[in-house]
This record gives structure tokens, C-alpha cells and sequence, in this order.
């Protein structure tokens, strides 16, 4: 690695410093799919910005740098704030109370564009803005499948009444 701007540059820092990379971001994220996740992100960042690097000695520093900035952003994502792993979801349930379960069912009886509309905004407290980021779509199409998954939702709920 005597050349910063050799062809195998890249690869060689992948193959020296991954290591330390991922236990820096396991150890602020706590969670080794997050801590891969940091550790791909510090790589592509360096892929875009190997330009910057001066010399070998402020190569790891850079490195070190942009994976702790990377794993403290992680952690403080509103992904991960608001996310439960499935398996805990299992186990407490959406809550005690009988009727919310009952809704809960409904809701997930509507088609999937909407139940995770509605799951995201009303379950998870996240805002309009958020979910359009999550879902990678507008927030008017938020604010949309919201009106129809209700819409929807009503109807489901209007006919179970029906059938008591």
C-alpha cells in the first residue's frame, strides 16, 4: 500500500482495517447487522473520497473518524430508534388491550401498501415525512395511502360489526 492511488488501494485498506472498522461501529451500535452496515458505508465513502487521504497516517485516522460520525448516526436513526426486532414483537404483542389487538388484525388485512402506511404512522408515532423516506415515496402518496387504508379499514371493520 505504498501508493495511495494504486488499483488494489481500496482493497488493501478493506483488508487492513475492516477489523478494527467493525468493532468501533459494534461497539457504539451494539448490533453487528448495524456494525456491517457502518462498516460497508465507510467504505463507500472512502471510494468516493480517497482523494482526501494525504498519507498512510491519516488514512486510519480518516477512517476511524468517518466510522464513529457513521455508527453514531446508525444509532440515532429513526429506523433504528423505532425498531423493534420481530421476534420481541411477537412476544409483547401489539398491546393488552383486547380491541387494539382486534384493530391491529384489521389493519393487517389491508394490502400491504396500506396496513404499512397506517402500522408506520399510528404504531411506530412516525411522522409523515419519515415514512415518505422509509417507503421511498412521497409524502403526498403518504398522505394518500393514510386516507385509503382508512377508508379501507372502516369498511373491514363496518362488516365484522355486521356479522356480531
Amino acid at each position: 500500500m505504498n501508493d495511495l492511488n494504486n488499483d488494489d488501494f481500496v482493497t488493501d485498506v478493506v483488508n487492513e482495517y475492516s477489523d478494527t472498522i467493525y468493532r468501533v461501529a459494534l461497539n457504539i451500535t451494539k448490533n453487528s447487522a448495524d456494525a456491517f452496515d457502518v462498516c460497508q458505508e465507510v467504505f463507500i465513502r472512502l471510494i468516493k473520497n480517497k482523494h482526501k487521504i494525504k498519507d498512510r497516517s491519516h488514512l486510519k485516522a480518516w477512517l476511524l473518524h468517518v466510522a464513529v460520525n457513521c455508527a453514531k448516526s446508525c444509532k440515532t436513526s429513526a429506523y433504528v430508534r423505532h425498531c423493534v426486532p420481530l421476534a420481541e414483537a411477537r412476544e409483547q404483542g401489539v398491546s393488552d388491550n383486547t380491541f387494539d389487538k382486534a384493530i391491529f388484525q384489521f389493519v393487517m388485512q389491508l394490502p400491504p401498501k396500506y396496513s404499512v402506511a397506517i402500522y408506520l404512522f399510528y404504531y411506530e408515532d412516525l411522522k409523515i415525512s419519515e415514512i415518505s423516506k422509509i417507503l421511498n415515496v412521497t409524502q403526498s402518496t403518504v398522505k394518500s395511502r393514510l386516507a385509503r387504508g382508512r377508508k379501507q379499514l372502516r369498511e373491514i371493520i363496518e362488516r365484522e360489526q355486521s356479522y356480531d
